[in-house]
């Protein structure tokens, strides 16, 4: 939307301010003032100004004009100092142009002027820039960042305005002097401007911020402080050389600042944004000095403003207190946030001994003796070449060293009173929750890698591992008790291949070999396999394991990542398969091109002893992103009093509310949460004692009930705010309310949008998002692709970019560098792929490193071999096809005679040698041709004719004695004497023999392959300089579709993404500046993961969730609360639960969510509310649920003895099954959906193991559609593939064909279902060792599976052992079912019909005997409607009857059509007028004049004739065919049979039908009358007669063959 002619620079979004349009809308527009641009020669601008700086009074601008802009620019920056927007990054809101729209491109002009600017000029540009910088996105936007930061265009003009001549806050007009008021504030104004900062177009924007610190000193320190200095003094923003009028009058687009609160602000922010963008700025003295000096300015500053009294149009800040105190708190915060990016550890100290003072520190933990520091703070030096005191100098990915080393990893504990070398603060929180999420990642390749290579290593290893040597397959170690340490292992692993992707970069083509895929039979079922596989992922840790060629037994470490996946390629064959991967370590690039060179002659036997290793518990792309953010990171962390307090100071901290909220009168509109949508709502966030009433009033007036209330007016008022919502008591219902209040029109005129929305599994975001929809909230957007909502699809940011156009500008200038790039890697590519290299490839190498080969391949002279041999090669003779094919495979021969050979091709492929042998040849068998000439001229004579052969013999002799006779002797003496070079000398001989054309063939190669590796060697220096352009580039490419993904996002009410995904896109993430996150589910959420989705510009975080229920999900056991050694890491305890417990954090008071809806009253909700949540309250809704249809008690567990199968093998150490549960539970299914539990909401069958739900849903496959997670399924596939089994199907539909749901417990959380029954697998052994319960002993994971249930729960398992292993969860659980005797060995259950036929089926084969319709075993005796008694079987599946027919003889019945059912029962008599009478009747088709015998209940229109049609044909003979064929011949398209009662039906007059059907039987056109045509009949082609016999026709054949 274009801007209006009355905004001001500065609108926020989309070019629109609301402060300027009320502003301007108060003032009627009446004093509009009219642009009228005049770029005069040095005035670039609507100035009238001139090269010596004199004024045009033509051209002033009218005094009523210039009291307009003034007094509207006075009033917008009052405005503007009390506003939400004041707290948001940049200078949009301080430094800005009014009435600027028709002076926005005046910079382009500007800029590319030839000459110094002046006064005039630098004030123009800047005016003219912010305009065009109010837009915030746009093309203008990127026009002016790409000029800005061109070093022949704007950053020139910029670095001149900052090395101007003169500077002065008293410059008036003067064209010499840069006014610091009038020109250097709106400079730092247009530097600072979000559409500047925020721009992603990275490589331009660091290159003007970079420009900026170049000149630190020069141009900030000595000018911009020194003038600032002088302002402080004066208290006063004024230039005694010009007054404000007379500057208008010049120059109305000028910025006037009315308060010296706009100096210190815009100062700050653009320090803070060099500290951000420059790293060694932290350290630099001069910024030290700087922000010591602004320190010292600002306390002046405010110290001396308390003391002047108010003033009619004067300094906001002086006038409103209020606006002082907002205004100061806004500046301390951000100076605040500027003080700690810097590095005062290296303020006074140098590089070299920076970390004296952390040895001295590590010293006073020599007590603890496994205490070990990291890096060079270690008392026994560094680990390996990864290990450093920062965590930015760590590579994420890890180095071989690494992996090997035998000492611990340095792992900071997170809890109080452990040492570390860092003190309390932000960068000690991001340090550790770096290093403890990297090992995370890296501790099961580490322990497999290292396991693996100890096994390589052993002189007889089992036969189970040389399999796995030849083949491939799983590896485990330790007998398979690390889980998460197992490697899949790929075999015979080779280069093939370099590919260059525009989006993914360079890569390497792997052909490797795995183990075939059991139960995959063709292509397609491979590459159904590969799809839900989690091998090889893009974006997955790969390791190459090559052998080492020095020392024996040890191998090279190469990490990569798979950047190409395609499944179709995977599934290809059946034994191999192609991977494209990007390694790290440049040094694999040797080894990778000589393999690629060399391709043809890899053998098998080569390949062996080479590996391709990955481990599949992790996957590096979700913790890639993660740990770079954590790195980039610096100290300056928003929240960090709450998440990183000094703990030996004041942990009593007061909440506050959010930045954008203490704005004077600020208020949030709660109208949109009343059902009456014409009630006002209000809440005042600055007036707390408001909360209590307002939260009565929200609970009066709309859906919420009073707690839920509670934590809407906690989220909106807390810029930390934490809700926990117990199981079914609606978190997601509040967070949705929450976003309705924030989104609400009347909030929007803050701007605090958009809003992100995170959460840790896609399921969940999309659900989220989908609720949003439902509510009305469209305008949201969706980051990431890994959406399964199909409302959602359309949401995805992918999607809506596809409409949006990129800057073609810079998009063709990147793809031009990056098409040369490429073209480049292709052409090494080509060389590589080459058998032999051409003298264009070698000659260069030559004359640098062997200039005297070059010299001998450079001519043609050589004292060995005869001037006519070297005349030969010189003319390029022709190439033997066949030789030349030998030579080189890769290329055509017809190629290779296209152009001609170099001197050096000649003697690589031995023409020389083929030459003179040939020439030889010809000699010695001349005198044989000699001899037999005259016996050759006589059989000339005699003969009358010659065979070709013959005569090209005779004419190549007469050649070659035609050619003998231009030979000397000499030179005949040489060629009898020349024999072929057999040689084999080595390489050091050859190197310095420069007698090339005595060198054999061999020697050639020999010589040829080892140019070529050096050339090689060459190409691995070029090919890593061209990956690092290729690099640089595509991220140039990335950042301008960025920037448009930008603008995307900006003009969005809510992004969604997952918390990986928030790391991922940092950067376009930080480019928006989002001010309000949301985390829902925020218990599953890693501590990490937060902290890297939290960007400087962060004012608001809300966390909905639960840390009773599931803990984040982490793979290694060690590091977790459940582990005894992780209890010290606490890596899987949330940053949500970490609050809510003040855990080495302030202790944020949460808001709890009371009130329960789903589970059934006390039944259910005491087994929770008695453990973890003894304030939940339990929902009128609760109390009305019906009794469970068939079982005696609503909750109940069957206690049972049955041991846990010892199933053998791989699999059992995986995961546990309990086959005596997998069997009840398909029972009591099967029981249940008899008792009309048959919706797809009503039945869920939830297990904690991954084995049991493999076996239960094969189970449960035979009767019903086992309806299973994604994530669960691809657990299965993974499970499945490790075990050699695959079973693709997983749903199966029969005669009970219902949905079933079947899930993992982890995977439920969110979800619930009527009845939810559970197997819990675990039970005695018989032997002791697995007499445990597993990760059931986790209260949160208990808390889950007991809270799915609405109506009816049932557990299966070992209630004994629960209780035994579990004495604060289970125990409780155990007791309360007892007490109510809902503990019992076996279901009881009862018929709903018959309420004393109970039983207690403590066998699942007992269903089928004690109820086998969901019943009992009685007469069911219910009246039917026809008022005769059910005689079946008692069944719960049809209550109602309206399945059964009633079988009670009635006698005869008549029909509607007459005739009479004889004996008939009951039913039929009901249903006689619909019943379907069988007899057969003849009736007339109404389509044709034919009769047919049809049932009596079929209608004349549905009769299908089956009589012969019997109509005349053109061939005399009568149609044989069906009459219905012919009438479906002859019906108009357009008709059709009719199929509706009582519509006119006509007949069908058959005009088309198909061919004839008689036999010929006429003359054949040979005559023979004995044969007759034994054909159908048919038209007569062959002169009115048919075709011959096959006896004439075969005696034809004969002749033309004997003819030919």
């Amino acid at each position: 939307m274009p801007k209006k002619k009355g905004q001001k620079s500065g609108s926020n979004n989309n070019n629109n301010n609301n402060n300027v349009n009320n502003t301007v809308k108060k003032s009627k527009k009446s004093k509009k003032a009219k642009a009228n641009p005049n770029n005069g020669k040095n005035g670039g601008g609507n100035n009238g100004g001139n090269g010596g700086g004199k004024r045009n009074n033509l051209n002033l601008t009218p005094l009523p004009e210039i009291i307009e802009i003034m007094r509207l620019q006075q009033e917008i920056n009052i405005k503007n100092f009390g506003s939400s927007e004041l707290t948001y990054n940049g200078s949009d809101r301080l430094v800005f142009i009014v009435y600027g729209e028709p002076f926005k491109n005046i910079w382009k002009k500007i800029v590319r002027k030839n000459y110094f600017w002046n006064q005039n000029d630098a004030r123009n540009f800047v005016s003219s820039a912010l305009v065009t910088a109010d837009s915030r996105t746009g093309h203008e936007i990127e026009e002016l960042v790409e000029e800005l930061g061109n070093p022949e265009g704007g950053l020139k003009r910029l670095k001149e305005v900052m090395n101007f001549l003169s500077m002065s806050c008293d410059a008036g007009l003067n064209d010499s002097v840069l006014s610091f008021q009038f020109v250097i504030l709106p400079l730092l104004g247009l530097l600072t401007r979000t559409a500047i900062t925020e721009c992603i177009l990275e490589t331009y924007v660091h290159a003007i911020f970079t420009a900026v610190y170049a000149n630190l000193d020069s141009f900030i320190n000595r000018n911009v402080m020194k003038m600032l200095e002088t302002l402080v003094q004066r208290n006063s923003v004024k230039d005694n050389q010009v007054s404000m009028e007379e500057l208008l009058s010049r120059d109305r687009y000028s910025f006037i600042p009315y308060s010296l609160g706009t100096f210190f602000l815009v100062i700050v922010r653009l320090l803070t944004e060099i500290l951000r963008r420059i790293r060694e700025a932290s350290v630099n003295k001069t910024m030290h000095k700087i922000v010591c000096d602004l320190q010292r300015l600002k306390t002046i500053y405010q110290q001396s403003i308390q003391s002047i009294g108010p003033q009619q149009f004067s300094d906001p800040l002086i006038n409103n207190l209020e606006t002082r105190e907002y205004f100061f708190m806004i500046l301390e915060k951000d100076m605040e946030s500027m003080n700690k990016m810097l590095d005062t550890s290296n303020e006074k100290n140098s590089n070299s001994n920076s970390y004296l003072r952390s040895r001295e520190l590590s010293s006073k933990f020599d007590i603890i003796k496994s205490f070990d520091l990291p890096g060079e703070l270690s008392k026994v030096g560094v680990r390996h070449d990864n290990d450093y005191v920062k965590i930015r100098n760590i590579s994420v990915l890890p180095t071989r060293g690494e992996i090997l080393c035998n000492r611990q990893p340095f792992l900071p504990s997170p809890v109080f009173g452990t040492p570390h070398f860092l003190p309390y603060g932000a960068a000690r929180l991001l340090d550790t929750q770096f290093r403890l999420l990297r090992e995370d990642m890296l501790n099961p390749i580490r322990g497999g890698i290292s396991n693996f290579i100890k096994a390589l290593s052993k002189d007889q290893p089992s036969t189970e591992f040389k399999n796995i040597q030849q083949e491939g397959g799983r590896f485990t170690y330790d007998g398979g008790i690390t889980d998460n340490g197992d490697l899949q292992v790929y075999t015979y692993v080779q280069f093939i291949n370099i590919t260059c992707d525009r989006r993914k970069g360079l890569a390497y083509t792997m052909r490797f070999t795995f183990p075939k895929i059991r139960g995959a039979k063709d292509e397609f079922e491979r590459k159904e396999y590969w799809e839900k596989s989690k091998r090889l992922l893009t974006g997955n840790l790969v390791a190459l394991l090559l052998p080492s060629k020095r020392f024996e037994n040890n191998y090279s470490i190469y990490f990569g990542i798979v950047t190409s996946r395609d499944e179709k390629i995977l599934a290809k064959y059946d034994d191999r398969a192609d991977i494209d991967i990007s390694f790290v370590d440049p040094s694999i690039y040797s080894i990778a091109l000589n393999e690629i060179s060399n391709y043809d002659r890899i053998t098998d036997q080569s390949l062996e002893k080479r590996f391709l290793v990955e481990s599949t518990s992790i996957y590096l792309e979700a913790y890639y992103h993660i740990l770079k953010t954590l790195q980039t990171t610096n100290s300056s962390l928003p929240f960090e009093k709450y998440f990183a307090p000094n703990l030996k100071g004041n942990r009593d901290i007061k909440v506050e509310t959010p930045m954008y909220t203490r704005a004077p009168g600020f208020q949030f509109d709660l109208s949109v949460l009343c059902k009456n949508k014409g009630r006002s709502l209000k809440l005042v966030v600055a007036n707390r004692n408001s909360y209590d009433k307002v939260a009565k009033d929200i609970t009066a007036s709309s859906i919420l009930d009073d707690t839920q209330a509670k934590a809407l007016i906690s989220a909106l008022t807390r810029e930390v705010a934490l809700i926990e919502g117990p199981p079914g008591t609606g978190k997601t219902v509040v967070g949705i309310e929450i976003m309705k209040v924030l989104l609400a029109k009347e909030n929007q005129k803050s701007k605090i949008g958009p809003i992100l929305t995170i959460c840790f599994t896609n399921h969940a975001l999309d659900q989220f998002l989908e609720h949003l929809l439902d509510v009305g909230i469209t305008n949201i957007i969706r980051l990431g692709s890994q959406t399964e909502s199909e409302r959602i699809k359309e949401y995805n940011l992918e999607e809506i970019s596809k409409r949006y156009k990129r800057n073609s500008k810079l998009k063709s200038k990147s793809r031009v560098q990056l098409n040369i790039i490429e073209k480049n890697i292709d052409r090494i590519k080509n060389s590589l792929t080459k058998k032999w290299v051409s003298w264009d490839d070698i000659q260069g190498y030559l004359m640098n490193e062997a200039k005297d080969f070059y010299d001998r391949f450079a001519t043609k002279s050589d004292t060995y071999l005869p001037s006519w041999v070297m005349e030969t090669i010189g003319n390029d003779p022709e190439v033997d096809e066949t030789e030349e094919e030998s030579y080189d495979k890769f290329q055509t021969v017809r190629n290779r005679r296209s152009r001609k050979l170099s001197i050096f091709e000649q003697w690589l492929y031995g023409v020389d040698i083929r030459i003179i042998s040939k020439r030889k040849g010809i000699l010695l068998i001349q005198k044989q041709q000699q001899q037999q000439k005259a016996e050759y001229d006589q059989k000339k004579r005699n003969k009358k004719w010659i065979s070709l052969d013959e005569f090209e013999a005779i004419n190549e002799a007469s050649k070659s004695i035609n050619d003998n006779s231009q030979i000397d002797y000499e030179t005949l003496q040489w060629i009898e004497n020349y024999n072929e070079p057999r040689t084999n000398r080595s390489l050091n001989i050859l190197l310095n023999d420069y007698s090339i054309w005595q060198m054999s063939k061999v020697e050639r190669q020999r010589l040829h392959d080892y140019w070529r590796t050096k050339i090689n060697e060459k190409f691995v220096q070029e090919l890593s300089s061209l990956e690092k352009r290729h690099e640089k580039e595509r991220q140039v490419m990335n950042d301008i579709y960025d920037e448009a993904n930008r603008i995307i996002l900006l003009n969005r009410d809510v992004i969604g993404m997952t918390t990986s995904g928030a790391a991922k896109f940092q950067n376009l993430i930080k480019s928006i500046n989002p001010k309000i996150i949301i985390c829902e589910e925020a218990g599953e959420v890693l501590e990490a993961h937060i902290l890297s989705a939290l960007t400087p510009s962060t004012q608001h975080l809300i966390l909905i969730g639960d840390h009773n229920q599931l803990r984040p999900h982490i793979a290694t056991y060690s590091l977790s609360m459940d582990s005894s050694t992780g209890k010290n890491y606490q890596l899987d305890k949330s940053l949500f639960e970490r609050l809510v417990n003040g855990d080495n954090a302030v202790k944020i008071e949460k808001t709890q969510l009371l009130t329960q809806r789903r589970m059934r009253k006390k039944e259910i909700s005491d087994l929770i509310r008695y453990t973890l949540y003894p304030d939940l309250i339990d929902g009128e809704n609760t109390a009305t649920y019906p009794n469970v249809c068939g079982a005696q008690h609503n909750v109940y567990f069957i206690d049972h003895r049955n041991p846990e199968d010892n199933i053998g093998g791989d699999f059992a150490m995986k995961s546990h099954v309990n086959r005596f549960e997998v069997k009840m539970v398909v029972e009591m299914v099967k029981y249940f959906v008899r008792n009309g539990y048959n919706k797809p909401e009503d039945i869920a069958v939830l297990t904690p193991y991954l084995g049991q739900m493999v076996k239960i849903r094969d189970a449960l496959a035979e009767l019903f559609v086992v309806v299973i997670d994604g994530r669960d399924a691809q657990d299965i596939a993974e499970l499945e593939g490790r075990d050699g089994r695959n079973n693709y199907n997983y749903t199966s539909k029969t005669s009970l064909s219902q949905p079933v749901t079947l899930r993992t417990v982890d995977n439920f959380q969110g979800e619930e279902a009527n009845i939810v029954i559970v197997s819990l697998v675990r039970n005695y052994s018989g032997t002791g060792e697995r007499d445990s319960i597993g990760f059931l002993k986790s209260s949160n994971r208990s808390n889950v599976l007991l809270s799915r249930a609405r109506e009816g729960m049932y557990l299966i398992g070992n209630s004994e052992l629960m209780a035994k292993r579990s004495k604060d969860m289970w125990t409780p659980v155990i007791n309360i079912l007892r007490e109510r005797e809902q503990v019992g060995f076996g279901m009881p259950i009862v018929c709903n019909q018959h309420p004393d036929y109970k039983n207690i089926i403590d066998k699942p084969e007992l269903f089928a005997h004690i109820s086998p319709d969901g019943g009992c075993r009685q007469k069911c005796n219910i009246s039917l409607p026809c008022g005769h008694p059910c005689i079946y079987k008692c069944h719960s599946d049809d209550p109602e009857h309206t399945k059964i027919n009633c079988n009670v003889p009635v006698g005869d019945v008549k029909l509607p059509c007459r005739h009479i059912i004889r004996n008939a029962k009951c039913w039929q008599k009901q249903a006689k007028n619909t019943f379907k009478c069988m007899v057969l009747v003849g009736k007339k088709s109404p389509y044709c004049e034919h009769y047919q015998e049809v049932y009596c209940f079929e209608p004349d229109y549905n009769i299908k004739c089956r009589e012969i049609c019997n109509i005349m044909l053109k061939c005399g003979h009568e149609c044989l065919n069906e009459c219905s064929k012919c009438q479906e011949y002859s019906r108009p398209h357009a008709i059709t049979v009719p199929n509706i009662p009582n519509r006119p039906i006509r007949p069908i007059k058959r005009t088309k039908h198909e061919e004839c059907r008689y036999v010929c039987d006429k003359p054949l056109r040979c005559g023979h009358i004995y044969h007759r045509c034994k054909n159908y009949c048919h038209d007569i082609k062959y002169y009115n007669r048919c075709p011959p016999c096959n006896e004439c026709i075969n005696n034809a054949r004969n002749v033309k063959d004997n003819y030919y």
